[in-house]
């Protein structure tokens, strides 16, 4: 815990005291004598050897009324209020094809591996043009022919980057193959549908700040078209327009021609290169998104720039410093010092005039 002093100028008053001690005399009067007063002169004596009692309880009563004054406080913690942020989920596509070669500064990657490296920048920041989401919930969920929640909906983002890179190609081969974009996008839309569920759990469990959810989406992203699964994308859309959850769709590569991905008896195998752009502008459309093609690993990362902008978060958080008073046993203290004065100077110690 950090203690301070809300107002240290009250410290100057304990000069005042010490002027009190500087300008009043010490000596008492000369006593009074009386005849057959024999028997005071042991109380004289006593008298003048505590006389300087009222005096040192008066300088310290005055001390601590000045450091009182002052307001010491403990700081006992910094509340943060309330966050506003977005619920980002993203869907990756892991299929076959996602290991194509594409180029990424200046070396050749399988898809996948670019991939993963321009959304650690998007989530985390790249300390360029993308400043990462910190105030954000992300999950990330990863298909082929059929979908797989990797991450639930959190802000610890560094779990969501490390499943990212753990996310390995699917095989080729049945039951693994294939495309299931709107299994993937329905799962997806679900999951942000009980977002405000998931914030309330874990802000309660944690006794986090309070998260407003500014807006929801999801963030598609695929290299294919759909062939699998139970829910056509289109269906997967309506239902993510009618919960309020845009769908921003990237497709990336889709030449139109055939590129070659590894076997898993390391034959390369030659897979048709197609992006149904129609059906991902369609989804994004209708759920007030984008789509975009991205046909190399620059033109991925200026996509995740502008989704980066389009989502901007005016307001992230209102933060409350907490302080623990600590004058009032010093006022307490000074009261009873003064009162012992008044009684010293009123009894034993009493001046006669």
């Amino acid at each position: 815990m950090t203690s301070n002093y809300h107002s240290p100028w009250a410290f100057a008053l304990i000069l005042l005291a010490a002027a009190i001690v500087a300008l009043r005399p010490f000596s008492l009067p000369p006593p009074i004598v009386m005849p057959g007063a024999a028997g005071l002169r042991g109380l004289g004596s006593l008298r003048s050897t505590l006389r300087w009692v009222p005096l040192a309880l008066r300088l310290a009563a005055l001390c601590l009324i000045a450091v009182a004054i002052a307001r010491p406080q403990t700081l006992t913690g910094r509340i943060e209020t309330s966050k506003e942020g977005v619920a980002i989920q993203l869907v990756i596509d892991r299929s076959a094809s996602m290991g194509a070669p594409m180029t990424f500064e200046g070396r050749s990657y399988e898809r996948l591996e670019v991939v993963k490296r321009v959304l650690k920048d998007f989530i985390l920041g790249d300390d360029k043009q993308l400043k990462g989401r910190a105030d954000d919930l992300i999950g990330l969920i990863v298909f082929s022919g059929y979908a797989d929640t990797l991450a639930p909906l959190t802000h610890s983002h560094q779990i969501v980057v490390d499943l990212a890179n753990s996310t390995q190609l699917a095989p080729p081969a049945l039951p693994e193959g294939g495309t299931a974009i709107g299994d993937a996008l329905a799962l997806a839309a679900s999951r942000l549908r009980s977002a405000e569920e998931q914030i309330k759990s874990l802000s309660d469990a944690n006794r986090g700040p309070e998260f407003r959810i500014k807006s929801k989406i999801i963030v598609l992203l695929t290299d294919g078209e759909h062939n699998r699964g139970e829910i056509l994308p289109e269906q997967a859309a309506r239902l993510a327009a009618e919960w309020g959850i845009k769908i921003y769709s990237i497709g990336i590569g889709g030449t139109g021609g055939v590129v070659f991905i590894s076997g898993m008896d390391g034959r390369p195998i030659p897979i048709r290169d197609h992006v149904d752009e129609r059906t991902l502008t369609t989804i994004s459309n209708r759920t007030g998104g984008r789509y975009w093609n991205a046909r190399n690993a620059e033109s991925l990362r200026e996509i995740y720039e502008e989704i980066d902008r389009l989502e901007k978060v005016s307001v992230t958080s209102q933060r409350r410093t907490v302080y623990e008073e600590r004058f009032p046993p010093l006022v307490n203290a000074a009261l009873w010092l003064i009162g012992i004065e008044i009684f010293l100077a009123s009894t034993l110690l009493r001046r006669l005039p």
